[in-house]
């Protein structure tokens, strides 16, 4: 019993949600600059790195972009099912309400690497550590990569809120953001 709510506690943790501002260093230039993002589709629910070309869901899966935030429930997935969620979703991504369809069709999901995420954080700021205008309307927590360690049992997942990295199991239920080139 003590093990199962130390376990339930961790996993609480991991996926506690809370809509932080950013706490930026006041006289450090940020890293991710509003500049470096643009909406890649009408709707605005999806952010391209003019930087890298990569496109990124602007919300962690499940929650959707209302124009103004993030709405709705997180869907925390292990990564066995977060990887086969990005697979299946290229050709149902918010195809029903979207208002490219073509474009929902014809993107490629998938989990990022640990660098893509990574390069996501903002090097300025503590919390939420990623930029606050494209992508700091949601939950603070741990995300999932493609990145494993060369295990069948263990990914890497990097933290929105902090940026730091860690080395986890498979099997525990994390955030998941999509990325197509």
């Amino acid at each position: 019993m003590k093990i199962f709510f130390q376990s339930s506690m961790l996993a609480a943790g991991f996926l506690a949600s809370s809509l932080l501002q950013a706490a930026c260093f006041p006289d450090a230039p940020l890293t991710r600059p509003d500049s470096r993002y643009e909406a890649a589709n009408a709707s605005g629910s999806e952010v391209k790195d003019k930087d890298t070309g990569l496109v990124w869901q602007r919300c962690v899966h499940g929650l959707k972009w209302d124009g103004a935030a993030c709405s709705g429930t997180a869907i925390a997935q292990d990564w066995n099912t977060a990887t086969k969620t990005a697979k299946e979703a290229k050709d149902a991504k918010d195809a029903k309400d979207a208002k490219d369809a073509k474009d929902a069709k014809d993107a490629k999901w998938r989990l990022p690497t640990q660098v893509e995420l990574e390069g996501l954080s903002e090097k300025s700021c503590s919390e939420l550590a990623m930029n606050n205008t494209w992508f700091g309307s949601g939950p603070s927590g741990w995300t999932w990569t493609a990145t494993d360690m060369g295990s069948a049992d263990g990914a890497i997942v990097v933290h929105s809120g902090s940026g730091l990295i860690a080395n986890l199991i498979k099997k525990i239920p994390l955030y998941v953001r999509w990325v197509h080139n």
